[in-house]
């Protein structure tokens, strides 16, 4: 028997710390469970399980084999899942969170085309930077930008993007254009708190990263209040680079260190597994990746 199906009996059996609800989920018997089990400890050379007449754990091996089972039977559940679902038409409630500055651009712009697109599929928008457990709120897809997704859920890569640091024409008029991201210690400065980084600004020189801390008299979580003191030519600020692209576009600000900002932030869509991921979470992400995401860049 192969290793991989191996390793499905042995999630199974760590899944409900018993041989005989294991095998009755499997559809086979007790018996072999148990002996592939043997078998899989044997090729491994550890022990996996501690058993006893009454009682069955987990060792610290086991613990540890365990976790890369949990991935390995996400994968094939959302396999299943995917198969099954181009079956039928996407249906139901969805419920997503994303911060504000999505929500404001792209978002705003490409859920009417998702509700055209599925019209079976109503939707209720949470626009928050606050990170919330999924199961508590009732959500189903979390949009968030992290480097470190949570590890209890699945989470897939929508795209990456870059922050850009930048200030208006005017403000530069008034003020000495920084020619270092040292000099930014000399400047007023518009804290986006929302920004994993916040005060703390990353910057790419010589092939290394190197963060300069900025100060001012700004800090907001909601990019909007952010840009709002930007364009009223208060500082310099870092925000998302979609957040400006209009701006960047017809020269109303001016980026600051281009060639230092080559950091990329991944945007990831985040769910719960489980046996059956419905189709509506299946379609939304697949939207979000095949339609008008570039705009992000």
């Amino acid at each position: 028997m192969s290793q991989l199906n191996q390793m499905e009996i042995f999630y199974f059996v760590a899944t409900w710390k018993s041989f005989s609800k294991a095998a009755l989920d499997l559809g086979v018997s007790k018996g072999y469970v148990s002996t592939q089990i043997t078998v899989l400890e044997k090729n491994l050379g550890v022990k996996l399980l501690r058993r006893t007449t009454r009682h069955l754990s987990l060792t610290e091996e086991g613990l540890s084999f365990l976790e890369s089972c949990n991935k390995i039977m996400r994968e094939k559940q959302l396999a299943v899942s995917l198969i099954n679902d181009s079956k039928a038409e996407p249906s139901g409630h969805l419920k997503i969170t994303a911060p504000p500055s999505m929500c404001n651009t792209f978002l705003a712009e490409l859920l009417p085309k998702f509700q055209k697109k599925y019209p079976k599929i109503s939707l209720t928008i949470d626009s928050s930077s606050t990170v919330k457990n999924l199961e508590q709120h009732g959500i189903d897809i979390a949009l968030r930008i992290t480097s470190t997704p949570d590890e209890n859920y699945i989470a897939r890569v929508i795209t990456t993007f870059r922050f850009v640091v930048c200030a208006t024409q005017k403000y530069f008029k008034k003020h000495s254009m920084p020619k270092s991201p040292d000099d930014l210690a000399q400047h007023n400065c518009l804290i986006y708190s929302a920004d994993p980084t916040q005060n703390r600004w990353p910057f790419q020189i010589d092939g290394k990263t190197r963060v300069i801390t900025v100060n001012g008299n700004l800090i907001s979580e909601n990019n909007s209040i952010v840009k709002s003191a930007l364009l009223a030519d208060q500082g310099i600020t870092r925000l998302p680079q979609y957040v400006l692209n209009n701006e960047l576009k017809n020269g109303s600000v001016i980026a600051l260190f281009t060639e230092n900002m080559s950091i990329e932030m991944p945007l990831y869509a985040i769910y719960a597994g489980g046996i059956n991921i419905p189709a509506k979470i299946h379609c939304f992400i697949s939207f979000l990746k095949e339609t008008g995401m570039t705009s992000i860049k």
